[in-house]
């Protein structure tokens, strides 16, 4: 469960203790009774207990629990119990809320040591600071995760990144649209208080209180874009309020991005909008891409002066885009049967595609969502963390929970079936997605077993399951040893050697033949796939079989699962 934190603000906690003066009260559940659910402990140190009166067995989230509380016990059987929550002297004030359950019900209980008061600080500062520690940090707003209602949104300065999880408005109030009421939009500057959590590894400050907002001299009207190889025209629509908007092309990005010039349209003043901004259309041509997949950067700039203040401001916002290269284009039709790659499933996702299947290469380390039992990872076409797609808390195969983050590993071959969109410039799965496979595999049985994706067989390995009867279709690992019959068009398949290292041995102890097998995705090669060549690093995946004294795969009952690397 997520570790909440309350009352962002010093003011807003002094009120809350103004205001809970009869705190002491007991608050009541059907299920359990509490003689408080506000614990305070002095920021020198030490306890208070609190009663509990429950109806059946109660225990605490101990995962929860910070490092600079104990709280003892956190679980008890029916009737009542005392609770003791004990600290340590403390450097700041602290406030978080814990979560007693019982019979199907859950309790809060807040716990206090200290008046939390903020501490200015960096993005740095925060990251490597404590857990419910108060800071204060100004930023630029880059991205928004949740617009409406709770406010979640990722705020960055020279330092670094954090994540905001939860805006209060201008009345304190949490889960009430502050982002629209208080006019927050990406580019702003902002300036915020909250407390710092990690969650899943991300650094968070949450339920923050807005001090400041400076808006944004300037917007980005084009959304993300994903280009062809071919390349061509590319237009950036931009809305600024300062002395013009100035282009700068990312210095890795000035040999085949080039601008062409720029079309302006002045705002028009309305009774609403006294000082409209005004429109520039910008211009650049985009070079044929012969090589892999590109990203290209342009940062647009706007300046203004205040004549009152005698001071200038200035901001900086950043247009990106990606143009597809020749060494993974896109392929599939979306279906079960016939999944887009990921090349593909990007360019679905920029149309918003619904209920489509994506194959790809797991290509960062999932994080496991504990409330919802769904796993967050990447994908792409060749594992590497270029072009990914994301796959946002998703479920297991028939929309089963996850167990542990290790249900999907770094490198292994997922197709997974849901909602594709845009959302805010990530191009993902939505929380509807599912696993259809994993590994070839369409339950989680076999994912883990010899002979699996995760453990395929050496040649050594091989040779014994064939002298032990396997008849399933298993993965065996190799290096291309000596090549037979290359893969050409026509039959579409191939025969060749592979060895532990490389070597071809002529010896059937040492050697293995892939016979008549076919190329990546299980496809007949076809003119201008790559080409298979001594040294390439291959996984096969296929029935087994002996003829004679060699140990193979059946004659057109196996392909090239994985060379070098790429998946198909």
């Amino acid at each position: 469960m997520k570790l909440k934190y309350l009352i962002p603000s010093l003011m807003a906690v002094l009120a809350v203790l103004v205001g809970c003066s009869d705190d002491n009260d007991p608050t009541f559940l059907d299920e359990v009774r509490l003689s408080s659910s506000f614990v305070t402990i002095d920021l020198n140190g030490g306890s208070t207990d609190i009663t509990v009166t429950a109806s059946d067995n109660w225990s605490i989230d101990t995962s929860e629990i910070p490092e600079w509380l104990t709280v003892s016990p956190t679980s008890g059987a029916a009737g009542q119990s005392k609770i003791t929550f004990s600290a340590g002297a403390g450097e700041y004030g602290k406030l978080i809320e814990l979560h007693l359950a019982c019979a199907g019900r859950t309790q809060n209980i807040n716990v206090q040591q200290g008046v939390p008061a903020p501490s200015d600080a960096t993005c740095a500062d925060v990251i490597a600071g404590p857990d419910g520690k108060q800071y204060r940090v100004k930023g630029t707003v880059t991205s928004i995760a949740n617009f409406s209602p709770y406010g979640n949104w990722y705020l960055a300065d020279e330092t670094g990144q954090i994540y905001i999880y939860g805006t209060a408005d201008a009345d304190g109030k949490l889960k009430n649209d502050a982002l629209i009421s208080l006019g927050i939009e990406v580019g702003d500057v902002v300036t915020i208080e909250g407390p710092k959590t990690t969650y899943n590894g991300t650094v968070e400050l949450v339920d923050v209180t807005v001090v400041s907002v400076e808006k944004s001299l300037l917007k980005i009207l084009s959304g993300s874009k994903i280009m062809t190889k071919e390349g061509g025209n590319l237009e950036v629509t931009v809305v600024y309020k300062g002395s013009g908007t100035y282009p700068a092309i990312a210095d890795d990005c000035k040999d085949w991005i080039k601008y062409e010039g720029t079309t302006y349209k002045p705002g028009i003043p309305t009774l609403f909008e006294t000082n409209p901004g005004d429109t520039a259309i910008v211009r650049f041509s985009v070079a044929e891409n012969t090589e892999k997949t590109r990203n290209g950067s342009i940062d647009f700039s706007s300046t203004s002066y205040d004549s009152k203040k005698g001071s200038t401001s200035s901001t900086v916002m950043t247009y990106s885009f990606t143009q597809k290269g020749v060494s993974n284009p896109p392929t599939g039709t979306g279906t079960e049967e016939d999944p887009y790659n990921v090349t593909a499933g990007l360019e679905a996702a920029a149309a918003g595609a619904t209920d489509v299947c994506v194959r790809g290469i797991v290509s960062r380390k999932p994080t496991f969502n504990s409330k919802y039992s769904s796993l967050t990872y990447y994908i792409s076409v060749d594992g590497e963390q270029n072009d990914e797609l994301q796959v946002y808390s998703s479920l297991g195969f028939n929309g089963d929970q996850y167990a542990s983050a290790d249900d999907i590993q770094l490198g292994d071959v997922v197709v997974v079936r849901g909602n594709l969109k845009d959302y805010n410039g990530t191009l993902e799965f939505d929380r509807s997605s599912h696993l259809i496979k994993l590994n070839e595999q369409t339950s989680m049985d076999k994912v883990n077993i010899e002979g699996s994706y995760r453990k395929p067989f050496d040649v050594a390995g091989a040779i014994n399951y064939i002298n032990n009867g396997g008849k399933e279709n298993v993965f065996v690992k190799g290096v291309v040893s000596k090549i037979i019959n290359a893969f050409e068009p026509g039959y579409g398949n191939g025969t060749f050697w592979i060895s532990d290292d490389g070597v071809y041995n002529t010896d059937y102890s040492k050697d293995f033949e892939a016979y008549h097998a076919y190329w990546l995705g299980n496809n007949k090669w076809a003119a201008g796939d790559d080409q298979l060549a001594v040294g390439d690093k291959v996984v096969i995946y296929g029935l087994l079989t002996k003829y004679k004294n060699t140990y193979e795969t059946s004659d057109k009952k196996a392909y090239v699962y994985n060379c070098n690397g790429k998946v198909k």
